[in-house]
């Protein structure tokens, strides 16, 4: 005889059929596989509305913060506002202040330019 045509431990032949053994360990198996399914599905009851709890403070605590985030970004906007205002007015005077200074330099580079250009009328010696 063959290792598949000898009887094996749970009584049948081959690993085939259903001795007293292996319907035993299968009932037991299908047992504690139905207790853990109850299991499974006691802690879904019960977890769904602990996640509900959960996601609902989540949101409530979203809330706060977006409650107090409004006064302070506001506060920011209007700050922002005033240095920006100022800063826009340095700018400008700044700009200005540059224009006048190159104005200035052309002015004097041509005054400068036309003094040398100009032929020296006194008599050489």
């Amino acid at each position: 005889m063959g290792p598949n045509e000898q009887g094996d431990e749970m009584g049948g032949v081959g690993g085939q059929g259903g001795g007293p053994r292996r319907e035993q360990a299968r009932a037991a198996a299908e047992k504690m596989i139905a207790q853990l399914q109850v299991m499974i599905d006691q802690a879904g009851k019960t977890a769904g509305p602990v996640l509900r709890d959960v996601a609902a403070k989540a949101a409530e605590l979203a809330a706060v913060a977006a409650e107090n985030a409004g006064p302070v970004a506001h506060k920011a906007a209007t700050v922002t506002e005033h240095v920006g205002d100022r800063l826009a007015s340095r700018s400008k005077d700044l700009a200005a202040d540059l224009r006048k200074a190159a104005e200035a330099a052309r002015v004097h580079n041509a005054e400068t330019a036309d003094d040398a250009s100009k032929p020296d009328d006194a008599p050489k010696a």
